[in-house]
C-alpha cells in the first residue's frame, strides 16, 4: 500500500485472495484464476511496470464505479 509514496512499480509480488477476485473480472472476465497465473500474466504484460499498470488500473475501474454501478464490483467490495 505505501507504493505511492516509495515508488517500488516492480515490488508486484503478492495478491490478496480479494484483490485476486476483482483482478480474475479485470483481466479475463472470468470467476476463478489463481493469483500465481495473474501475477505471472501481468509481469509478462507489463514488465518492470507491473505494480504502476494494476495500480492505474485499479484506479481507473474506482474511478468508474464513482460515476457508474458496476454489479459485480459492487458485489465483491460490499460497501
Amino acid at each position: 500500500m505505501l507504493f505511492e509514496a516509495l515508488h517500488h512499480y516492480d515490488t508486484f509480488n503478492h495478491i490478496a485472495p480479494w484483490q485476486q477476485k476483482i483482478c480474475t473480472r479485470l483481466f479475463y472476465h472470468q470467476t476463478d484464476i489463481s493469483a500465481d497465473k495473474i501475477r505471472a500474466d501481468i509481469q509478462k504484460q507489463y514488465g518492470k511496470y507491473s505494480m504502476l499498470a494494476v495500480h492505474y488500473i485499479w484506479e481507473d475501474i474506482f474511478w468508474k464505479r464513482k460515476h457508474k454501478h458496476i454489479a459485480w464490483l459492487e458485489k465483491e467490495i460490499r460497501l
